[in-house]
Formats: C-alpha cells, structure tokens, sequence
C-alpha cells in the first residue's frame, strides 16, 4: 500500500486528490491536509466583491472529499521533512510515499506598512466579504487600487476587479461620483502580455476614466490622512484603498533545501517535481519562470490544475508500476 499525502485544498490540491481517487486502487491512502476546514473558490473573489456572488456560495467543506475515499485532516503544517519522507503537523507525524506540496503563497500586507489597518487585501476572504458590504455603502469619492510587489497570482485580478467596479458604480448610476485609479510596479498592465494587449487595455482604463500610475513602489499608507506614498515622492490620497499584498513562497519549504530565494519551490517545468524524487510541487508556489524573458510564468488556478492532473496521474503510474508519461505543458485551457 502506497500513501500520497497533499498539502493544501486549494485548486490544485483537490484536483489532484480527485485524480488519484479515480486512477488508485482503494487500497492506497491519499490524504489531503490542510489548515482551514473548507476550500475557496478564489476566482470568484471579483465577483463576490462587486455583489454578483454570495460570500457562502464560493465554499465548500473539504470533508466532503471523504466520500471519495479521500482522508481529510485539517492541521497546520509545521514541518516538512524529506529524508524522513513524512510531514509533522500539530495533530501528529503523516508518513509518505510521495508527497504533494499544494500551499498556496503566504500574504504579507506588512511589506506595507499600514496596509493592514488603512487597505482591503482583496485576497483574503474575510477583506473581500466585508469589502461587498462596504461598497454597498459607497457612494462618492476616490477609490485606489495598489499592487504591492511583483509576482502575485492572477496577474489579470487588479484590472479586471477595476473594470467591474466601474460597472458596478455605473450600473448603481453613481460612476461620476467615484473616481478610480490603479497603481501598479509594472512597466505597464499586463506587463506579460503581448503589446497589442497591453495598448488594449491602457485604451479600456482611459475610455472608463479609470487613472494608472505604473513602476511605482509602494512604501506605506499613512491611515491618519488617508495617503499612500509611493517613491520618487509621489502620493495618493483616497477614500477608500484596495490592495494587492506581498506574496511570498510558503515558510514551511524553507529548510527542505528544495526552495530557491523567497521560499519559491524549484521544479522540473514538466513534471513538476522536485529535486528529491517522492515530492511533486503544483500551483501558485513554485518557481516557475518564462524560458526566453525569465519573468515569473503567470500564478493562476487554470495552470495548478493542469500541474494536478499531470503530477496525479505521474504518481499513479509509478505506484502501478509503469513508467510515467504525462507532461505539462504550460497551457492553460
């Protein structure tokens, strides 16, 4: 009997989790770990916040995955370690055969200092909940959207959450009420996009009167005046302020010596795994870079799904004992 444990339920963890169950014998265990009870469906996050979606219908309990046959333990993670080939969480010590990293990246709003008090990260699920009620609310003044560092997961979020704002304030018939502006550290929107779409949509921000300022850092938000201040001594002021935070490769990976600087978890970009043979890597975690720019390849749910399925059935076929052939290949649909 071969046990495959996976850590994190998020996209790429549960695909992977139904993948296995449908491709193994019964006799084999597939655990999936993670520290909160209930899967989110992040995607929906632009949605929720203009109240096009209910908080409560993007989540689902990962208990349920227990039907599959699939063993659920919600823990935190505290260590992994690979020449011991288990994991040690605080409800105890998991042995692997092989193991699927699938944590997601840690948010650090304090890169930014007053970020925390004075922004909505619209990452997080309870910012993004509260922030639905908030707007509902709004109805005159100046709205900032800042991007914190480079990379971030879903590249295209900012522009797309602003555009739908603009919707939503025109749909409530308040738009000339409300000025909007993004601020971003990128040479220009969709900075991986080809130059016809990036023009697109410097076109689009201007047709909408939505303002953009971009290779801007972000230094701090002063909650007292309600002013971001950006280097070469620029500020901005808002009413209300929404943020893109810091993201970073999970804390854990640190001394698996499996990690590259900032904690981002090095991969073969085919496989997905790792340098030690048993640990596969998928999703928004791993350090995954262009070929030819060696710019960050885009964070997104579409490519840890595809990374799921490949390294799923890779695994499935190692424990069956045939030789492994699927490939990713970087495409997202």
């Amino acid at each position: 009997m071969a046990a495959v444990i996976i850590l994190g339920g998020g996209i790429g963890g549960v695909v992977a989790a139904n993948v296995l169950s449908k491709t193994l014998d019964k006799k084999h265990r597939i655990v999936l770990v993670d520290r909160k009870d209930s899967h989110v469906y992040q995607s929906s996050y632009p949605l929720t916040i203009v109240n096009k979606r209910n908080p409560k219908n993007i989540t689902r309990r990962l208990d349920i995955l227990q039907k599959k046959g699939i063993e659920f333990i919600q823990a935190e993670v505290k260590s992994i370690n690979p020449e011991q080939c288990n994991v040690q969480t605080d409800k105890g010590i998991i042995d692997y055969d092989f193991l699927i990293v699938s944590p997601g990246v840690e948010h650090h709003p304090e890169t930014v200092p007053g970020f925390k008090d004075g922004a909505y990260n619209v990452y997080n699920f309870d910012d993004v909940s509260r922030l639905q009620n908030t707007l509902k609310e709004f109805k005159k003044g100046k709205i900032v959207f800042f991007i914190s560092s480079v990379p971030y997961t879903y590249p295209p979020a900012p522009y797309e959450i602003t555009f739908l704002l603009d919707a939503y304030f025109r749909e409530r018939g308040i738009r000339e009420n409300v000025e909007l502006s993004v601020i971003t550290p990128e040479p220009s929107p969709e900075a991986l996009g080809r130059p016809a779409v990036q023009k697109r949509l410097r076109d689009l921000l201007k047709q909408r009167q939505i303002g953009l300022t971009t290779e801007a850092k972000v230094l701090s938000l002063d909650t007292s005046t309600n002013t971001l201040h950006l280097d070469q001594g620029i500020t901005a002021e808002a009413d209300l302020f929404l943020g893109v935070p810091s993201h970073w490769g999970p804390g854990v990976m640190e001394n698996t010596g499996l990690v590259t600087e900032g904690n981002w978890i090095e991969v073969d970009p085919h496989t997905m795994q790792t340098k030690n043979e048993q640990i596969y890597a998928i999703g928004d975690a791993t350090a995954l870079r262009l070929p030819v720019m060696r710019v960050w390849a885009p964070k997104a749910g579409i490519f840890a799904h595809y990374q799921s399925e490949v390294v799923a059935r890779n695994i499935a076929s190692k424990i069956m004992g045939k030789k492994p052939s699927f490939r990713f290949t970087a495409k997202g649909a």
